[in-house]
């Protein structure tokens, strides 16, 4: 093991857990280095400009509801820009039936970043110090001297750290340990554990207009909730503050993962007309269509069920530790932020 003053972290994956990790580490004496195979930060709170209108394309809110995320949001990190969505999620079933949703639910406050909720990460990153290294895909780790070495998928050496943190898919994770050189240890276990996690895949269509699209008053996003709509929500942009002209709208469609897994390899033109068909089932469109559409697919959008965080590092290899959505059992910005938290408290108190 390197002296204490020089112990290093990888952090695998710039999402909000990994990214919360980092940050909790800030002022301790661990050198934490992030690495993400994308170009942004966030993961699936994620922000696109499309038709010069910023759309979160993923994550369509994040709420505040632990005392530690309370502190972080609200006075560790910058909140120039920082708003409350106003307006109730409604819900709507297979016959595309609206009723109002969940009161206790809806009391919760929303927030966004006028930027994007994709700003979260930023700040996060910007408020660490830590080092984050983009467009790196890590594909396998050697074991050496207690440590671990990290190898690209280019065959270089990414450095030799004393712990990983790994905040990807359990699937994802999965593929990188499964090359790994561990000495001493099998991984048998630790795969098991792993495979049992499976994830939804997702379609996110956004549509423009050049009206305002009619919908119940005081509504900023609507949730299948009976799970049988091809359509399994729906993200009204411009409910977010000074994101739309008061004259638009623009819709973030998130299709069903029976719809998405169906439709996985269709053309534009096929994704597009069907999800239009979809939406216009729940809410009235012009006779002209959406004035423009786009799409991102998530491979992984959100985890079936939740994994054990301590039954998983238990089998893992010493300086292995694990954070992120598979852990929360769903797609939930502010939880997964607190597992990233938790896996910087226990890497603390570890070593």
């Amino acid at each position: 093991m390197q002296n204490i003053e020089n112990r290093r972290l990888a952090i695998i994956g710039a999402g909000v857990s990994g990214l919360s990790a980092a940050w909790y580490l800030r002022d301790s004496d661990w050198e934490v280095v992030t690495f993400e195979k994308s170009r942004g930060l966030s993961g699936r709170a994620a922000t696109r400009t499309m038709n010069n209108v910023r759309v979160d394309h993923g994550a369509n809110y994040f709420k505040i509801n632990s005392p530690i995320l309370e502190d972080l949001i609200l006075k560790e990190l910058p909140t120039e820009g920082l708003f409350q969505i106003h307006g109730d999620v409604f819900l709507f079933d297979q016959q595309s039936t609206i009723i109002p949703g969940d009161p206790n639910l809806n009391k919760e406050t929303k927030w966004n970043y006028k930027n994007g909720i994709s700003d979260l990460g930023k700040r996060l990153a910007q408020c660490s110090g830590s080092k984050i290294i983009r467009q790196t895909r890590v594909i396998s780790l050697e074991e050496c001297s207690r440590c671990w070495d990290l190898i690209s998928d280019d065959g270089r050496s990414l450095g030799v750290f004393d712990a990983i943190l790994f905040t990807p898919p359990a699937p994802q994770i999965l593929d990188l340990i499964s090359d790994a050189d561990v000495q001493e240890s099998s991984l048998n276990e630790l795969n098991e554990l792993l495979a049992e996690s499976e994830f939804n895949s997702q379609f996110s269509i956004v549509m423009g207009f050049k009206n305002r699209i009619e919908r119940p008053n005081n509504c900023c996003a609507m949730l299948n909730e009976d799970r049988k709509h091809a359509v399994s929500w729906l993200g009204f942009e411009d409910s977010k503050s000074g994101r739309v002209g008061s004259d638009s709208s623009v819709i973030v469609a998130q299709m069903s993962p029976e719809w998405t897994t169906s439709h996985y390899d269709s053309c534009d033109d096929v994704l597009f007309k069907e999800s239009i068909l979809e939406v216009s089932k729940i809410i009235n469109f012009p006779e002209a269509g959406p004035a423009w559409i786009d799409k991102q697919r998530w491979r992984y959008a959100h985890p079936r069920v939740a994994l054990d965080i301590e039954e998983v590092e238990n089998c893992a290899p010493e300086g292995w530790f694990f954070s992120g959505d598979s852990f929360v059992g769903r797609g939930r910005v502010g939880e997964s932020m607190v597992t990233g938290i938790e896996a910087a408290e226990r890497i603390l108190n570890t070593f």
